[in-house]
């Protein structure tokens, strides 16, 4: 389900891309020292981008370096880790054990359990650390499966959930803060919910899975452009709810870290959407699905 957070490379300078490999190579770093390279197969950009938030927010101390690593071997990345890329791993590992487990449930696909069972002795330090975040999406998830297993049409509902866990996820703190990086979780979580449906439509309708957006594709019928608007207002609604809150933190647009904040919130998730409604749009000659 993750994957849709991501920059819009051509809005940024060279500083901006550095930083940003940065911290992505930093997350990977923490990824692998913290919990070895299963771990490290569940890297994401969307973790990513909390852990930038974050560092952008608190500026804690960061330590940087430059390194080769086994997927790019010839040349010298930038990294930097602090004590958000290690909290970005501890989550990754997290989400990505209920993803994993989710798969396995769903398609018995065995290299996900295999994953699973990798990630899951690192579980109860995690537990430990993190209690009210580990609650949260275990809950939450639970939650999501039984609106899920009911065929719920209450996308609020089903956003919610979904947007909920994601809210405790970028609010590591209980301070000043807290409520507005809540808000911009849930508001990012519902958006990477609608996307995840959005972009799993025809593959989901193949296989008899269920969607969210399944009740209002049927609602629109043959209204293919009418379905397309509907489908951009509901992500705009939930990436408002992002954007607003994000607008209440005192994170400076200029610096490296902010520029790459901005072009996620206001940009890169919108060319994320814009490739996938591309894949949707019929080539010519051929009817719509």
């Amino acid at each position: 389900m993750f994957g849709y957070v991501t920059i819009y490379q051509k809005d940024l300078d060279n500083a901006a891309m550095d930083c940003y490999q940065a911290y992505y190579c930093g997350l990977c770093q923490s990824l692998g020292r913290k919990y070895g390279t299963a771990a490290r197969m569940a890297l994401s950009y969307d973790m990513t981008f909390a852990a930038l938030l974050l560092t952008a927010l608190y500026d804690p101390p960061t330590q940087t370096s430059q390194g080769r690593c086994a997927p790019h071997p010839l040349r010298t990345r930038p990294r930097a880790v602090n004590e958000f890329t290690d909290y970005a791993a501890d989550m990754t590992v997290v989400l990505a054990y209920y993803n994993y487990l989710d798969d396995w449930q769903d398609d018995h696909k065995r290299s996900r359990l295999r994953l699973a069972k990798q990630l899951k002795p690192h579980l109860e330090n995690i537990r430990r650390q993190w209690p009210r975040q580990c609650e949260v999406i275990h809950t939450k998830l639970d939650e999501l499966n039984r609106l899920e297993s009911a065929n719920s049409t209450d996308l609020d509902a089903l956003c919610n959930a979904f947007g909920a866990l994601l809210g405790a996820v970028f609010s590591p703190r209980e301070d000043f803060w807290s409520p507005a990086l809540t808000q911009m979780g849930r508001g990012l979580g519902g958006f990477i919910y609608l996307m995840d449906a959005y972009d799993d439509l025809k593959k989901d309708a193949r296989h008899g899975s269920f969607n969210a957006l399944a009740a209002t594709k049927q609602t629109f019928g043959s209204d293919s452009a009418g379905f397309e608007a509907r489908c951009h207002e509901l992500l705009t609604q939930q990436m408002a709810l992002c954007a607003q809150n994000f607008e209440l933190l005192p994170i400076l647009k200029d610096t490296p870290e902010g520029q790459l904040l901005h072009n996620t919130i206001y940009a890169g998730v919108w060319s994320k959407y814009a490739l996938v409604k591309a894949t949707r749009t019929p080539r010519k000659g051929k009817p719509n699905e």
